[in-house]
């Protein structure tokens, strides 16, 4: 006789079988995400997920629309509603704003969506939660390439290698998509690259680093058509992408350490700390020379970064497990904002010049008691404040 091994998910913040957890949570294994995919674009396995919206539009100057339970469906760009997780790290910004693009799939191990209430032990403002995992170290070392190729000079090509000696295990990903599009001006190209570094310093404690990093060049964007514009010619650009060319220009890196300690089967605690900086500049459909017009050239120059802590403390209650989780995160972001005149998709006069801070912090703790086999109570509780300067 086979058994099926469990699935062990982090939706109530700590390691737990699926079957356990009294929440919509859905896992998406390494297999399912390489198997006859791409591994391009996160919407290429999330469409199985009942509940979740992901709305490709094929415009990688726009990225995804996703959206859980209604969360995230009125987010003209980027993503809102739904908070973002590599690793533990948050891809979400304290403002609210998240991007899928910078998620590598060429060395995810699993991606777990969490939908409904329990997503508001991740944040303010959480209608659901998209965490990506990347691959433990392996035991034995691999060397490993991929590629793809298809109409309208679309190419993909990775590497990956993963090596672990004694105490320390690495796993290092690079991966490089191109396409010319298949409507005109939409050419697109995305390198990405992500490292995970574990050092397992005794058998209680654990060191975990990880980086990553996304150079988006000149992403062409085509803009919408209507529906007499696509009847005409569904491959046509709209007129105003070519005279503005309407393009983006992304480049982020990112890095983030997490340490976990077991002080015995009772008590355990995990300490992470990120920070990153995210450019972009972006042409949009508009020249912005107005008085008061902040410009059709966004600028933006990101520094974020963060900490975050939890202890999770097992006993029992009256006979019964009962387990309690305490922790808090804070997290800030400093943005320098520019805008400039879009003089037919060159640089133009300065016409805003912005320096923002959000800042972050949350406290939450939650219990769980298993009031018997077929019984279990789940309470929580959390303050978030989100402040803008």
């Amino acid at each position: 006789m086979s058994f099926i091994d469990p699935i062990t998910v982090t939706a109530t913040r700590r390691a737990e079988r699926a079957f356990d957890v009294p929440a919509s949570v859905d896992t998406i294994d390494a297999a399912t995400i390489r198997d006859g995919q791409p591994q391009v674009n996160l919407s290429e396995t999330l469409s199985r997920i009942p509940g979740v919206f992901a709305a490709n539009r094929q415009n990688y100057a726009q990225d995804l629309q996703i959206s859980s339970r209604g969360f995230g469906a009125r987010a003209a760009f980027g993503v809102r509603g739904v908070r973002l997780y590599q690793d533990g790290i948050p891809v979400t910004m304290p403002d609210g704003q998240g991007q899928t693009g910078s998620f590598s799939l060429l060395s995810a191990q699993r991606v777990e969506i969490l939908r409904g209430p329990f997503s508001a032990l991740y944040g303010n403002a959480s209608g659901g939660v998209i965490s990506v995992f990347t691959e433990d170290p392996p035991d034995v070392p691999y060397l490993a390439f991929t590629g793809g190729g298809g109409s309208y000079g679309t190419g993909t090509f990775g590497v990956k290698l993963g090596a672990t000696s004694g105490r320390v295990g690495g796993v290092v990903a690079a991966s490089e998509f191109i396409t010319d599009g298949y409507r005109d001006h939409s050419s697109a190209r995305r390198d990405l690259t992500n490292a995970k570094l574990v050092l397992n310093a005794t058998p209680d404690t654990r060191l975990t680093l990880i980086g990553n990093t996304q150079f988006q060049p000149e992403t062409q964007d085509p803009l919408g058509l209507t529906r007499a514009e696509w009847s005409a010619n569904p491959r046509a650009a709209d007129p105003a992408a070519t005279q503005f060319d309407t393009r983006k220009t992304i480049n982020q890196a990112q890095a983030g350490a997490a340490l976990d300690h077991r002080f015995d089967d009772a008590l355990q605690l995990h300490v992470d700390a990120y920070g990153g900086q995210r450019m972009i500049r972006q042409y949009l459909a508009l020249s912005g020379i107005g008085a008061t017009s902040s410009g059709g050239v966004p600028d933006l120059d990101r520094d974020y970064g963060g900490v975050g802590a939890r202890i999770v403390w097992r006993t029992r209650a009256f006979g019964q497990p009962l387990a309690v989780t305490v922790g808090a995160d804070a997290d800030r972001m400093h943005e320098l904002r520019k805008g400039f005149v879009n003089d037919n998709g060159r640089i133009g006069d300065l016409r805003r010049n912005e320096d923002d801070t959000v800042r972050s912090t949350d406290v939450y703790a939650q219990a769980e008691w298993d009031i018997s086999l077929r019984w279990s109570a789940t309470a929580g509780i959390r303050t978030s404040s989100v402040r803008y300067g």
